[in-house]
């Protein structure tokens, strides 16, 4: 389980994103998160995601300029680990 940063500090911003559904505390998981990490792990940190297969998507309460819901996305790849990730508008 490859984390980045202080396993509480991750588990206290994971717990804040899940109770108040913020882009704040979600900006700061990503900070501490690395890249190559499994689905379960980002699982246990921020609950359970929209599921898409592919990919988990974790939304916000912020909108951006496109009135796009902003929110995280984690690429999964074939081995089920995050090969790629990002924060911003989704627009699908």
């Amino acid at each position: 389980m490859p984390l980045l940063g202080c396993q509480s500090d991750l588990q206290k911003f994971g717990k804040d994103y899940q109770t108040k559904g913020d882009l704040q505390s979600l900006e700061k998981v990503m900070a501490l998160l690395q890249t190559e990490t499994d689905t379960a792990t980002i699982r246990k940190i921020l609950g359970e995601p929209i599921d898409m297969g592919f990919d988990f998507r974790y939304l916000t309460e912020k909108t951006g300029e496109n009135n796009c819901v902003i929110g995280a996305v984690f690429h999964i790849d074939e081995f089920g680990k995050i090969d790629d990730r990002w924060v911003g508008e989704i627009c699908e």
